[in-house]
């Protein structure tokens, strides 16, 4: 930080200074605690995510065995083949604090029986749950992506915001109260002189 000139002007202005910066970092502060919110609120909901993905990748996997052992594997194959396609995925931004957060939009990837263009009659039971299973699991997989990406961009933030914090209160400030109090001395000290300088003026005369 630039040193001030010891006078009055300046230490007014770095008084000012001062106060702005303080002010500043309260306002840092809150937005770093309204982020960390966001953010834990975020690894919940990740967290409950996960537990049913994992719910449902063990029930479609049960399924697919029962399935391959009912109807044998190239039944399944077949099935699984029609039943390939194509997602698109469409990404947005979100504005969380001032910070642009990005999200996978929110995208549904069970079908019905007429999406998949199959007759019910043609397919076991079975090997249709199975595939709702995965597909849900699917949806599953995206939207816990979506809240991975927000949670890798929310923790560089906070991250960033806690470095800004702890130079302001360990660095920043302290040296502004330093050179303040500086000032300070300086003037009363000068202050001094001169009632002293001028009681010895009139002393002379």
């Amino acid at each position: 930080m630039e040193k001030s000139a010891p006078t009055r002007q300046q230490l007014l202005i770095l008084k000012a200074r001062h106060e702005t910066v303080r002010k500043g970092l309260g306002l840092l502060k809150s937005k770093r605690e309204a982020l960390m919110k966001e953010f834990f609120g975020v690894v919940e909901e990740s967290v409950r995510m996960r537990e049913r993905l994992t719910e449902l990748v063990c029930t479609g996997q049960r399924r697919v065995v029962m399935s391959e052992a009912l109807y044998g594997t190239e039944a399944l194959n077949s099935f699984a083949h029609a039943s390939k396609r194509e997602v698109s995925l469409e990404m947005k931004v979100r504005n969380v604090w001032g910070v642009s957060v990005p999200e996978i939009a929110p995208v549904r990837l069970v079908r019905s029986l007429d999406a998949r263009e199959l007759s019910p009659v043609g397919e076991r039971a079975l090997v249709l749950q199975a595939a709702r299973d995965f597909e849900n699991a699917a949806d599953m997989l995206v939207n816990i992506a979506s809240k991975e990406i927000k949670l890798s961009r929310l923790g560089e933030v906070i991250r960033a915001d806690t470095r800004k914090v702890n130079a302001i209160t360990e660095a920043l400030l302290p040296e502004m109260k330093k050179r303040i109090k500086i000032i300070e001395r300086t003037l009363e000290e000068r202050e001094r002189e001169e009632v002293f300088r001028l009681k010895r003026y009139k002393g002379k005369r």
